[in-house]
């Protein structure tokens, strides 16, 4: 795992660390004990050659005290205090700088100065009596150097000048050697404390390079991810590989991706179905235009047609008065067949507005009068409007005969409204059929009974054919035969005839002819005789 690099990495850099403290810490010591062991060594020679001084000023201030007896006691007392701090320091340093020897040549050095400094000690003591008794002035001058030498010089059978000297001799040799060994140490330590640095520096290096490459790699495998997801490619991946965390990573990156594609997917379907929905909406409100457009159209058609259709009964009615009250009066026969003429067009008018009207009130104010009669006396009515239909009209309407077992079968239906939706076929079928035609009127029985009005005229084109049940439509083929008509006749039949729950169908074929056919469901008896 990468956190167990980064501890060991981190721990070892600590040791490392405090190596390095540990190392200074000992070097220090190292350098403070050598540079002590000097300064000690040092301060011995200052003191030896204090002492000497001391001793020569002495030595001076008695020739003068000899000579003119100009020399104070203060002066020699200063002189010889002196001497006796030196001594007392020399002791001291040789006491610390035997705490500090740690070889036998150095302990053999410090007897040979401690032995020395006690010999100085005495000869300092016996000179310093020696001086206090000399009270007698000599005669002569040789006198005077010999008493010099025998009080400093040969002291106690000692020469305290060649003691001296040795002392110092002595202790600047070993001075020498304290500064040399100190050096030596500082080098050391200072070559230790580059060789350790380097050695850390190494390892800090080492380390850092090991790390960045376990980091460089998934660091820009993650980068390159992120770049990819700026840039919209949310199916990328990163592969879950290598240590746990990066795989860990890894996996929460790719889940991000994961979740960001699938909610771009839902966003993109959800503005897909928006833009499907819009379309829809569109093209429905398309249609609703086109439709409005259309039933305004129909409309406005349809008010010229009704104009036509009511203003040509009205205006017959008008002529025919006008005529019957222009000029002279006539006579009763005139008036007769004129009045007769004009109830004649006002039936027509009637039937008119009745039609307009049922057509306007549609199923939910159709009052109907159902009742139960067999087939046999349904067919006697319908042959009958139709023979009567025919009669007046140019073309025939052939009616085939009942089958005899089918006359008892019972229906339960309105027959007038029935009546009026059968004529409304008969009209069409003879008003676009050409003079001479038949029009095939037949029955048929099975569970249901079927009745077929089939036509041998213009017929209906095949674009037209879904809308003729549609109000005020009139085919192009309609209307260019027949300018008159408002195109209700059909819409009012599907009304009339669904109203009974009975089936309208029209089928045909474009200047062959059409085929109308209702289809009247059957009663049982017994359901007849509850009705």
């Amino acid at each position: 795992m990468f956190r167990s690099k980064l501890y060991i990495a981190f721990f070892l850099l600590l040791a490392i660390t405090l190596v390095q403290a540990g190392l200074a810490i000992w070097a220090s010591g190292v350098a403070s004990y050598h540079v002590e062991r000097s300064r000690v060594a040092n301060q011995m020679l200052a003191e030896f050659i204090t002492l000497g001084a001391d001793k020569q000023r002495l030595k001076v201030w008695l020739a003068q005290s000899l000579l003119t007896k100009d020399s104070t006691v203060e002066q020699r007392d200063k002189y010889l205090g002196q001497m006796q701090q030196s001594l007392a320091g020399l002791n001291t340093l040789l006491q610390h700088d035997q705490r500090l020897s740690e070889h036998l040549d150095d302990f053999a050095a410090i007897s040979q100065q401690l032995k020395s400094l006690s010999i100085l000690e005495t000869n300092v003591a016996a000179l310093e009596q020696s001086l206090k008794n000399k009270q007698v002035r000599p005669e002569h001058e040789a006198q005077i150097w010999r008493l010099l030498i025998q009080t400093f010089d040969n002291l106690e059978g000692l020469d305290l000048k060649h003691l001296i000297a040795d002392s110092i001799e002595l202790q600047r040799q070993r001075s020498e050697q304290a500064e040399e060994k100190a050096a030596t140490a500082l080098q050391q330590v200072k070559v230790l404390v580059v060789v350790v640095s380097l050695f850390g520096v190494a390892c800090a290096v080492s380390l850092a390079l090991v790390l960045s490459r376990a980091l460089y790699q998934p660091v820009q495998q993650l980068l390159t991810g992120t770049s990819a997801l700026a840039d919209g490619q949310l199916n990328y991946r990163l592969p879950e590989q290598g240590p746990a965390e990066f795989s860990m990573l890894a996996r929460s990156f790719n889940l991000m991706a994961a979740g960001l594609e699938r909610a771009r997917q839902q966003e993109e379907d959800h503005t897909r179905r928006v833009e499907l929905e819009v379309a829809e909406r569109t093209a429905q409100l398309r249609h609703a235009v086109e439709q409005l457009q259309h039933a305004e159209q129909q409309q406005q058609r349809f008010l010229a047609d009704v104009s036509h259709e009511l203003r040509t009964p009205a205006t017959a009615i008008r002529g025919e008065a006008e005529i019957s009250l222009r000029g002279a009066d006539k006579t009763a026969d005139f008036y007769k067949d004129s009045l007769l003429r004009i109830a004649q067009t006002s039936v027509q008018l009637s039937s008119r507005i009745d039609d307009l009207l049922m057509l306007v009130r549609g199923t939910q104010q159709l009052q109907l009068r159902p009742r139960t009669l067999t087939l046999g006396e349904l067919w006697q009515q319908i042959t009958a409007l139709a023979r009567q239909l025919s009669a007046s009209q140019s073309v025939q309407i052939q009616c085939v005969e009942l089958p005899d077992n089918a006359a008892t079968e019972l229906l339960w239906l309105d027959l007038d409204k029935l009546l009026q939706a059968l004529q409304i076929i008969f009209d069409n079928a003879v008003r676009y059929s050409s003079t001479g035609q038949q029009v095939e009127l037949s029955v048929t029985v099975a569970e249901q009974c079927t009745i077929r009005v089939q036509d041998h005229g213009i017929g209906i084109l095949p674009g037209d054919l879904p809308h003729v049940f549609d109000r005020y439509f009139r085919a192009d083929n309609a209307r260019q035969l027949r300018p008159d008509g408002l195109g209700i006749g059909l819409s009012l039949c599907q009304t009339l005839v669904q109203s009974q729950h009975a089936k309208l169908t029209v089928s045909s074929d474009y200047q062959q002819g059409t085929c109308v056919t209702v289809i009247l469901p059957l009663v049982e008896e017994d359901n007849a005789c509850i009705s």
